[in-house]
């Protein structure tokens, strides 16, 4: 199913996968107000559990005591940079898929999305990555 919604003053498509209940958290790591609204609004909507940290040590952290489907980083350099932190979070665990955004050179096992204003892609990506996960318990 295929709905429109309005970000940011423009019209987007959203496909909708109908399914029993999604019950994957995802792990949203930035310090930019703007892209966190952006992509918090849409994920959660798309029935996704949302947690949000500022830093990537606080993401690290976190990846110790939960399981998350996908792990989004702003490509921010405060602190601990976006590929160290993406080749630690695989390193800690494997099965955790990691969603880098901006300019950067990319980690080894990571994706990239270039532009955060790329939200159809993004939600499209999450949606598919959620489907290989089920696919490989199954």
């Amino acid at each position: 199913m295929w709905e429109e919604k309005r970000l940011l003053g423009t019209k987007v498509a959203v496909l909708f996968i109908v399914t029993t209940q999604i019950s994957e958290s995802i792990l949203l790591c930035s310090q930019d107000p703007l892209l966190t609204k952006e992509l918090y609004g849409p994920l959660s909507d798309f029935g996704y559990m949302v947690e949000i940290k500022e830093h990537a040590a606080e993401a690290i952290k976190c990846i110790l005591g939960k399981s998350y489907l996908v792990v989004i980083l702003d490509s921010r350099d405060v602190g601990l940079n976006v590929i160290e932190a993406a080749n630690i979070i695989k390193s800690l665990s494997p099965d955790i898929y990691i969603l880098m955004i901006g300019e950067h050179d990319n980690a080894s096992d990571a994706y990239s999305v270039k532009k955060p204003e790329d939200l159809e892609r993004l939600l499209e990506f999450i949606s598919k990555l959620s489907c290989l996960k089920v696919k490989a318990k199954s």
